[in-house]
């Protein structure tokens, strides 16, 4: 009987976590067997994973959640709620593990609201949809979901989370090590040679797929620029990206965290108008300029644009997110940042379309055990808090 959650940290368990970012294309799922003695480093297994696609009309009301109104946003949390619980079950039967032997889901759910500082409605805030209790009913399994909204209690920004994930995972003892993550926004996570969790640097750097994918649609008619076919064929338009770039939100210091609130629908059609009527040439220069201020502004953040100290030269770059998958980006970022190496994650042996899925089920587990999980150097909270909140499946007989 799963009524009250129970976790061992010397006994491995298989947790599940679902991760939808700020592109709102559908929900990664992975399965994953962990054991974290304390003292000891995190062991972890991939043992299985899923992909559920949002359909076209649920993920184009994400993409404009600014616009939702309040029956919209209760609906859409029991759909996408839906989505997760089916992405959870598709994972585990890929894993070839039952349900009832899943002690654990971590579901960051849907940002559809992200205000930190209180800078639009006067209070800090954040919304993650996605109903923990349609995955609860529909796995049967115990689910923590919510974890932003501790960390932003506590006085920070709710983000990024995945930095204590970064640091148990990819802190080295003799090197700088950089976690870059290129989703709908870009995300960092400096580590420094032997870290401690007060030691870690993280903040958004801005968009990272989010302008390319909305120009995508606007003018290649289709989700993305596939494999960045058309920002390498164009050529940055000087102007139009610095005009980009002197967005305030570049040069406020860290910590700091952002969404489609500052980098969606309206600034694209600020920085990127017109977007009718363009020739082939004029739509790859668009998607080059797009490529370029994510490019640019990663390597700002490196240098320390933020208020950081700038990444030394020996530091290697991981890069995770289907950003990773746009050869403009990645070129980009290697020609940017030299000498600093930019390396596909996989070359550490993680899926980088699974690593953001890995750490919410990390993040999960580890919360459940009662370790705070935020880091204070990373999101501005003025401690270290618990995220997150336990939903608990309906009873089942013995």
């Amino acid at each position: 009987m799963r009524a009250v959650l129970r976790l061992e940290p010397t006994e491995p368990v298989v947790v599940i976590g679902l991760m939808s970012g700020t592109s709102a294309d559908g929900v990664d799922a992975a399965c994953v067997r962990l054991s974290h003695p304390p003292g000891e480093p995190l062991e972890w297994e991939l043992l299985g994973s899923a992909v559920a696609s949002y359909s076209g009309s649920l993920a184009n009301l994400l993409r404009a959640s600014e616009s939702l109104t309040l029956p919209d946003i209760a609906r859409l949390g029991v759909e996408v709620g839906v989505a997760f619980a089916e992405a959870a079950a598709a994972a585990a039967a890929q894993a070839r593990v039952s349900l009832d032997q899943v002690a654990l889901i971590g579901s960051h759910g849907q940002t559809v609201w992200h205000d930190p500082d209180g800078a639009v409605g006067g209070v800090p805030a954040t919304l993650q949809i996605g109903e923990p209790a349609e995955i609860a009913e529909r796995t049967g399994c115990p689910v923590w979901s919510d974890f932003r909204t501790a960390d932003i209690a506590a006085g920070g920004q709710g983000a990024p989370l995945v930095p204590y994930v970064d640091w148990l995972l990819f802190g080295d003892p003799d090197r700088w090590t950089v976690c870059l993550n290129l989703g709908g926004i870009a995300n960092l996570t400096v580590l420094p040679p032997g870290a401690a969790r007060g030691d870690v640097i993280a903040f958004d750097t801005g968009p990272g797929n989010m302008v390319l994918d909305e120009l995508a649609r606007r003018l290649l008619d289709a989700d993305r620029d596939d494999g960045g076919a058309a920002a390498s064929r164009g050529t940055a338009d000087a102007a139009r990206l610095q005009a980009a770039l002197a967005d305030p939100y570049f040069s406020r210091p860290a910590p700091k965290s952002t969404g489609r609130e500052a980098f969606g629908t309206p600034f694209v059609e600020r920085h990127f108008a017109p977007l009718e009527g363009l020739s082939t040439d004029e739509i790859d220069e668009r998607m080059a300029t797009a490529a370029a201020l994510t490019v640019e502004s990663v390597a700002a953040a490196l240098e320390g644009s933020a208020g950081t100290a700038s990444v030394p030269e020996d530091a290697v770059i991981l890069v995770s997110g289907g950003g990773r998958k746009n050869a403009a980006l990645m070129y980009g970022l290697a020609e940017r940042c030299l000498p600093r190496r930019v390396i596909a994650i996989e070359e550490r042996g993680v899926d980088g379309d699974l690593k953001e899925a890995i750490a919410f089920a990390i993040l999960a587990y580890e919360s459940a055990l009662g370790r705070a999980v935020n880091l204070p150097s990373a999101t501005g909270a003025k401690h270290a808090v618990r995220c997150g909140k336990l939903t608990l499946p309906p009873p089942t007989d013995e």
